[in-house]
């Protein structure tokens, strides 16, 4: 068929199309009116801007192509193995390389770049000392049937899921969320930091070892991150494209070595480090060049990612134990124990007929079955979240693995559940929130439940497990003129079991932060009030204190016995304009009665990396020691009972000169780390040295 044909009945199609309900122009400007509140993550912002007419273009595009025959944008060809079959066999134990040895003393490079072929993975094991089992297979237990959830959809057979898949994207729901994303295919991305995940039931923690930690939102789950300490040495990443090892002898810094992962189009994204062991988290792209009619030629791209396992016990020449590779894009990554879990998102190719799809990614060396696929009761997107654990003391292989089809708009980790997000839009509901629960343990990972309520959540500070409940507030914007939040509880098998609504009128949640019985969240019009919740009955649950004070706080954070730190905006306490960065410290002693006792102001300052990604905050009460990003400067401060806050250095950071000229102004790859008395300050590819106890000052300074 000629294009002018094909165009002639793709117009004729559209003209007789009937527009479906959810697209009529008065539905659309009342969904967009709705949404248009939002101030954060809301993609229906991007879609406030595109006119009706574009919307009933887009609609009679699909339709019309749908009724010609012709396939769909996702379609394509069934695809082959997710990488190259020589890539596939360095997965294998037998195959598993000896890394270089120690490099020259005239040596530049030094590069330990995956080990060269011909050396076994028990060789590597047998010359660090501490053998590694062979794992020709995935150790994955799967069933012949999936496990039946609550809440839940599974599949009893490929076709089944293909029936699924087909139905929600041909659906007005489907079309509807393609606009709105701006016809994007790949949906949003999740926030690989996941926002601001952060505030647990547990006492976030301190390292207490002389050395800071990553900011954690869990005591017990660690979080990949570009830089990481063990007291002796410092791992940072270098443009994603390498690991670089440090010794750090109090102010004295020395380059050792230099990781690289095996192949060239990989990048790090992802970095761990556990004793003896560090685990790189790297993400790739492989090409393919099919035919799909005669002399008509399509590239695909396939995205995956791989978890490497390196033993350290000689720092200067690290011998990688193994890799897993997973099929989709990186989002995130835990490590509870031994154990990493990563999660990636996996976009279905879906054709005319099951035999043309492709929707069962590659985790491991098998792609997933039914049984380990799971669904909401209601689709919002055709996107799977892809979650595989690899025993890092075995790992050449998943012990278990599961897939959500799920947009992953988000997700929590708590110390023992993986709690899967999801906000989507009702007619005459507005905003509704779906949470799937998996549990997760030594590996394992089943599912448990989920729910779904009315309204969204500002991020993933605002819900917390503690004790089998969770606990989150939320904010609804449909049930009336104006805003209204709720704090709900659910138990175990994600039932609802409390609630408090109706808080706030015409506010928003700005920020949250839980500990053990106690809950804590700020909502903002022009004045911040922090309201205390009392959660010690989960069926019953409490507001017992209401503090108003001008500005809010747009995070919390624990900050020793009965205090907690709160930084955010200052603001005019009648129009609500923010007019600087203020940190609070807030006395808690008493929850009914919530007192800001110290506050600083930075005039006019606006932005921190923080609020974006907690982890670009280093904060240790024990230290007492915090430090953060600030318009291109990094800040250090102290906190005195006495005296409030104390600024102990500030820094003009060599990359954020010229963005800040250009209102631009970075610092989301700069990291504060300290081990003893010396501050180390991590920017692009310079490491710097401050000694504390000599009032900050910067003694040496490393390039790497």
């Amino acid at each position: 068929m000629d294009d002018k044909k094909l165009n002639d009945m793709i117009k004729e199609s559209s003209e007789n199309m009937e527009m479906p309900e959810s697209l009529r122009p008065e539905n659309v400007e009342k969904k967009l009116e709705t949404t248009k509140q939002k101030e954060k993550k809301r993609n229906w912002k991007k879609a406030a801007a595109r006119t009706l007419e574009a919307a009933a273009v887009l609609a009679a595009v699909f339709f019309a192509g749908q009724q010609v025959g012709q396939r769909s944008v996702l379609t394509a060809p069934e695809k082959k193995t997710l990488l190259s079959q020589e890539n596939e066999e360095t997965q294998t134990a037998g195959d598993i390389q000896e890394s270089m040895g120690a490099q020259g003393a005239g040596d530049e490079q030094e590069s330990m770049k995956a080990p060269d072929a011909g050396e076994t993975q028990n060789d590597v094991g047998d010359q660090a000392g501490n053998a590694v089992p062979d794992a020709e297979k995935d150790t994955v237990k799967s069933t012949e049937a999936p496990e039946k959830i609550e809440g839940m959809q599974t599949f009893a057979d490929a076709g089944e899921l293909y029936e699924k898949l087909k139905e929600y994207a041909l659906s007005e729901e489907n079309q509807m969320a393609l606009m709105a994303r701006g016809n994007d295919i790949a949906y949003e991305e999740m926030a690989v930091d996941m926002a601001a995940d952060l505030s647990a039931g547990a006492k976030t923690a301190d390292s207490g070892a002389g050395y800071s930690q990553t900011n954690l939102r869990e005591a017990s789950v660690d979080e990949g991150d570009i830089i990481k300490t063990d007291g002796d040495h410092i791992y940072m990443m270098k443009g994603g494209s390498s690991v670089v090892i440090v010794a750090a002898d109090g102010t004295e810094m020395e380059k050792i070595a230099i990781v690289e992962p095996r192949e060239l189009n990989e990048s790090v994204k992802d970095l761990y480090v556990d004793g003896d062991r560090m685990i790189l988290v790297t993400q790739g792209t492989t090409s393919e060049l099919s035919e799909i009619q005669p002399d008509v030629y399509e590239t695909k791209n396939f995205e995956y990612i791989k978890i490497l396992t390196y033993d350290i016990s000689d720092r200067s020449n690290a011998k990688l134990l193994g890799e897993v590779q997973q099929e989709g894009a990186y989002q995130s990554s835990r490590k509870n124990g031994r154990f990493v879990y990563a999660f990636t998102r996996y976009q279905p190719e879906i054709g005319d007929s099951e035999e043309e799809s492709d929707i069962m990614p590659l985790v491991g060396k098998d792609r997933l079955s039914t049984a380990e696929i799971y669904a909401p009761e209601k689709l919002q997107s055709t996107a799977y979240l892809v979650a595989g654990a690899v025993d890092t003391e075995n790992p050449t292989g998943m012990c278990s693995r599961k897939a959500v089809i799920s947009g992953a708009e988000n997700f929590y980790v708590s110390g023992e559940s993986i709690f899967i997000i999801n906000t989507g839009w009702e007619s005459g509901s507005g905003d509704t929130t779906d949470i799937l629960k998996f549990s997760y343990k030594n590996g394992e990972i089943k599912g448990v439940g989920s729910c779904r309520f009315t309204g969204y959540l500002n991020d993933t500070f605002s819900l917390d497990e503690y004790n089998g409940y969770l606990r989150l507030v939320c904010t609804d914007s449909w049930s009336g003129s104006d805003e209204t939040n709720a704090l709900y509880v659910f138990d175990e098998k994600m039932k609802m079991v409390g609630k408090i609504d109706d808080i706030a009128p015409g506010e928003t949640i700005r920020s949250a932060r839980f500990m053990g019985d106690m809950g804590y969240f700020v909502t903002f019009r022009q004045t911040d009030p922090l309201f205390s919740v009392d959660l010690s009955d989960p069926e019953n649950p409490q507001i017992t204190g209401e503090l108003k004070v001008s500005g809010f706080s747009s995070y919390l954070h624990f900050y020793g016995e009965d205090r907690l730190l709160g930084i955010g905006y200052e603001a005019d306490e009648e129009t609500g304009v923010t007019s600087g960065i203020k940190l609070s410290m807030f006395d808690t002693s008493d929850p009914g009665n919530v007192k800001e006792i110290k506050r600083y102001v930075l005039k006019d300052a606006q932005y921190l990396p923080l609020f974006d990604n907690y982890k670009a905050v280093m904060i240790d009460p024990q230290k007492n020691l915090f430090g953060f990003v600030c318009d291109g400067n990094y800040l250090a401060f102290k906190y005195d009972e006495e005296n409030g806050f104390e600024n102990l250095l500030t820094y003009k950071l060599d990359s954020g000169k010229e963005r800040y000229r250009y209102g631009w102004y970075g610092g989301e790859d700069v990291r504060g780390i300290y081990i003893g008395d010396v501050f180390y300050l991590m920017e692009t590819n310079v490491l710097r040295a401050f000694d504390m106890t000599e009032g900050f000052e910067q003694k040496e300074k490393l390039e790497f």
